[in-house]
C-alpha cells in the first residue's frame, strides 16, 4: 500500500492530465451528440439498436449520460463494430475494461 501511495504521489500530475482529457472528451462528446439529435441527424445502427433514434421525454439526462458513456467507450477501447455497441466481451484478464462493459451493458437494458 505504501508502495502505490508513493507510486501514485510521483505520478499525480500525469494522472491529472489524463483525468481533465477525459473529461474534455467526455464533454465534447456530449456536446456532439446533443447536436446531432438536435438536428434529427442519422444515427449509426449500433446506436439506433441500443438507445434508439432520440432521447425518451423522460430521463433524457441519464439517456444523454448513458449514450455518451457508450461513446467514449467505443473511442477507448477503438470499437468499431458496426452493429454491436460494445462489440465483443472484453476477456477477464482485462478487469477495468471488463467492470466497464459490464456497467454499459447493465445500463444499455433500461433503453
Amino acid at each position: 500500500m505504501a508502495a502505490d501511495a508513493t507510486t501514485r504521489a510521483e505520478k499525480q500530475s500525469v494522472i491529472a492530465a489524463g483525468a481533465k482529457a477525459e473529461q474534455r472528451l467526455t464533454l465534447g462528446l456530449r456536446s456532439r451528440l446533443a447536436d446531432a439529435v438536435r438536428e434529427r441527424a442519422l444515427l449509426p445502427a449500433w446506436f439506433v439498436t441500443v438507445l434508439g433514434s432520440a432521447p425518451p421525454a423522460r430521463s433524457t439526462q441519464k439517456w444523454l449520460e448513458t449514450a455518451t458513456e457508450v461513446l467514449l467507450y467505443r473511442l477507448t477501447y477503438d470499437i468499431t463494430d458496426q452493429v454491436v455497441a460494445l462489440g465483443e466481451k472484453p476477456s477477464d484478464t482485462a478487469q477495468r475494461r471488463r467492470a466497464w462493459y459490464e456497467k454499459l451493458r447493465k445500463d444499455l437494458q433500461r433503453w
